[in-house]
């Protein structure tokens, strides 16, 4: 039986696919502005890719547009993130000032999940999950292949590694070359569904894996990433239709 788990949006894998929507600005007003524009839509979630803002490495800074953010966006919950320059994101990052970071959004009690990367220092993975539990934050533990698809195998094999470690939620992205790489994915993903306890999110990126956004009531994979305006990934369908064909599935 699934670990599921409460949030604004609802229960957390289980019922509908939640649809998760990035803000990827630079400056504070714009990411407050798109907050704004965001809270009308239906979507489930906001993550906040914070590898974007000018501002990231000021932790004082960092919150006051959190809390911006929390006050804009009401009954949404945010997802916190800071993409790595190794897994696709916009910036480098020294461990220590990730992962102090990551716990500051944690500790502010406006983010609902934070994101944190499965080999960024796989050392400190499981210890720092503890310390964002103690915050008070869920964490989606992540891995990205921005270059390739893995072997079913080996993709089951991260996602298993992700609830060992202790992770609520286990997210897996990765760039298909062929048909067949996007079939891989969610071959892995049904697999992976029925062997661990907790919520998946899986996702082939790019044009040719779109069909794998929508797929998450057949292969498990409870939340989708859409987008509005600017995408932070390849192969993210626009908000407004994502809702559509979600509702259609």
């Amino acid at each position: 039986m699934k670990k599921t788990f409460t949030l604004k949006c609802g229960t957390f894998g289980m019922g509908k696919t939640k649809v998760c929507v990035p803000i990827v600005a630079e400056k504070q007003e714009e990411i407050w502005e798109k907050a704004e524009e965001i809270q009308s839509l239906s979507v489930d979630l906001v993550e906040w890719r914070v590898d974007f803002y000018e501002d990231v490495f000021s932790i004082e800074k960092v919150l006051e547009t959190l809390a911006g953010l929390k006050e804009r966006l009401k009954d949404k919950d945010i997802l916190f993130t800071f993409r790595t320059m190794g897994e696709g994101g916009n910036l480098a990052v020294e461990k220590d000032a990730y992962y102090e970071l990551n716990q500051a959004a944690a500790s502010s009690g406006c983010v609902s999940l934070v994101d944190l990367e499965l080999y960024f220092d796989t050392d400190r993975t499981a210890d720092e999950i503890q310390k964002l539990h103690t915050a008070g934050s869920r964490v989606i533990v992540s891995n990205h292949d921005f270059f390739k698809t893995p072997t079913v195998e080996e993709m089951t094999g991260r996602l298993r590694k992700m609830e060992e470690v202790g992770a609520d939620v286990a997210k897996l992205a990765v760039m298909p070359k062929c048909r067949q790489d996007v079939l891989k994915l969610l071959q892995a993903s049904l697999m992976a569904d029925e062997e661990i306890s907790i919520p998946l999110v899986t996702m082939s990126m790019g044009e040719m894996g779109e069909i794998s956004r929508v797929a998450g009531r057949l292969t498990g994979s409870a939340m989708t990433f859409a987008c509005v305006g600017e995408a932070s990934a390849p192969g993210q369908i626009a908000a407004e239709k994502m809702t559509v064909i979600l509702e259609v599935l």
